[in-house]
């Protein structure tokens, strides 16, 4: 029989023609097929049946995967949705996921340019692939003709700096926020559904904004926009206030000036005309041109009948035996001053019984913030207190979660049950602070600094300059009280023959808060 193989004994010659029927049938299905009617005379590109345009089962060295994956990117200008010209292909290798612009207009083209980039990838890595495409279109991030856009902008971010993940991460979101803004994005609920693939979807209308359009002019409605959510309130202005100059910080920190004059970094941020008083005229970036606000005293204000005291007695007598972890983690908070991720990350390696101390410093699980590392001396009987839960068992942290603990570019705690059980009884508590946890560590600094001064305070908070400590935090054996003591003395007691020669005394304020007078 024509196309068949020859028959053996145990099976049938039809059996044996109806798996190579079906295997011609895959075959065709695996290679699109391209008749010579769709070919057209200007030479552009081949069209691709729409039945075959996006097989599963074609591996990744196949030039007919990638004809299914590469594309034309659109975004948002003046209201308009256009187009860019030329296709780019989204890729992941390695745990690393970039777009690249292919350079052409040419689908099939383009399709061969992206099956030679991964075929690069799995020879020689990022690194490699990236340095021999440099200097071709491929590499480089979608450019239109208004000039390279935010997500090539952040890209090249991602590239050239060595800002931690989470850090860039968080940067970068704050500024596509105001990117969306300026340009009129649509942002709702979907922008959060990263399973559903409506995060990836805002993602790529946020990215094919042009840096072009974020303008002075524009940032400036931004700022109108985002403070006037405060209303009326006082005390709803410093809090808006105080989040929009979080949001500006963490958007000028990708325009640095250590990132984006590195000799490397190859994206033209813009610059535009702005008034000048003195100049008339004179050339600046975008976030030179608008200014912080002033959010007004960050000073630490005890909440209203909450003491430290009060909160270890009644922590001891409720928390140590009926959930010990959560006990664990108050003490770690309140009487050493560590963050929820330092405390959540806790490890029995850390804690020194001889001098009664934490070390603080970077391993496996956590890097201490702003490189905050540091020493922690406790009191002693705090430390016999935490010790008392060690097991004979061989652990590395000091609180015990059945949530494991995993690398991850978000924020999540091992230990989460037992901070919502710690933080429901913070509130039962009298705690009302939205970061009830981050509020124990004010407490500890609080106490530090009025028994011993702001420069201890600000050596066991590990701040960075004494500065912060001083902004967040007031010393009361520093201030010094007017002495109007004798003023209010009895009248009579003033005119008396004994205290007629006498001077009036000078009072001092002493460290214990009592005023101590002597004569001159």
């Amino acid at each position: 029989m024509t196309g068949c193989v020859p028959n053996t004994p145990t099976k049938s010659p039809q059996v044996v023609c109806s798996r190579f029927v079906n295997l011609e049938r895959m075959n065709a299905a695996r290679i699109p097929e391209v008749r010579p009617d769709d070919v057209e005379n200007s030479g552009t590109e081949l069209p691709v049946r729409e039945e075959t345009a996006r097989p599963r089962f074609l591996p990744k060295t196949h030039v007919a995967f990638w004809r299914a994956r590469v594309e034309r990117r659109t975004y948002e200008y003046e209201g308009k949705t256009l187009e860019v010209p030329e296709y780019s292909v989204r890729m992941k290798y390695g745990g690393i996921r970039k777009r690249l612009a292919l350079g052409t207009a040419l689908k099939e083209e383009a399709a061969l340019k992206a099956r030679d980039i991964y075929l690069s990838l799995v020879a020689k890595g990022w690194s490699a692939t990236l340095a021999e495409l440099a200097p071709k279109s491929a590499v480089e991030a979608v450019q239109s003709e208004l000039g390279p856009t935010v997500g090539e902008f952040i890209a090249e971010v991602e590239r050239t700096s060595n800002l931690k993940t989470k850090t860039f991460r968080r940067y970068a979101q704050y500024f596509r926020m105001l990117a969306a803004h300026i340009q009129g994005v649509k942002t709702d609920s979907s922008r959060y559904n990263y399973r559903g693939g409506g995060l990836t979807r805002w993602h790529e209308r946020v990215d094919a904004i042009p840096l072009s359009a974020i303008t002075p002019a524009a940032v400036a409605d931004w700022k109108i926009a985002y403070l006037r959510r405060a209303g009326n309130d006082p005390r709803r202005k410093l809090e808006v206030n105080r989040s929009f100059n979080s949001a500006l910080r963490h958007c000028k920190s990708l325009f640095s000036s250590h990132i984006i004059n590195k000799p490397n970094f190859t994206v033209k941020v813009p610059r535009f005309k702005v008034p000048d008083g003195q100049l008339g005229e004179r050339s600046a970036y975008w976030f030179e041109t608008v200014d912080f606000e002033r959010t007004g005293s960050m000073k630490f204000q005890t909440p209203a009948g909450v003491t430290y005291e009060k909160l270890v007695t009644n922590a001891r007598n409720e928390l140590r035996t009926g959930n010990p972890e959560a006990y664990k983690l108050f003490l770690l908070c309140l009487c050493a001053g560590l963050r929820r991720a330092e405390a959540d990350v806790c490890l029995w390696s850390q804690l020194n019984a001889e001098d009664s101390s934490i070390r603080i410093e970077a391993n496996e699980y956590i890097e201490p913030k702003h490189g905050s590392g540091g020493t922690v001396y406790v009191d002693p009987s705090l430390m016999k207190e935490l010790l008392s839960f060690k097991s004979e068992k061989v652990e590395s942290f000091i609180v015990n979660s059945t949530r494991g603990w995993k690398p991850v570019m978000y924020q999540r705690y091992r230990c989460e049950p037992h901070w919502r059980t710690l933080i429901n009884w913070l509130e039962e508590n009298g705690i009302s602070a939205r970061k009830k946890v981050h509020e124990l560590r004010k407490l500890f600094g609080d106490a530090i600094v009025k028994q011993n001064g702001i420069f201890a305070g600000s050596a066991q908070l590990r701040h960075s300059t004494i500065q912060m400590t001083a902004s967040h935090y007031t010393d009361p054996r520093q201030r010094a009280a007017l002495p109007v003591g004798n003023l209010f003395s009895d009248i009579s007691e003033s005119k008396s023959p004994e205290n007629c020669n006498q001077k009036p005394p000078a009072f001092i304020q002493t460290q214990t808060g009592k005023a101590v007078g002597h004569t001159h």
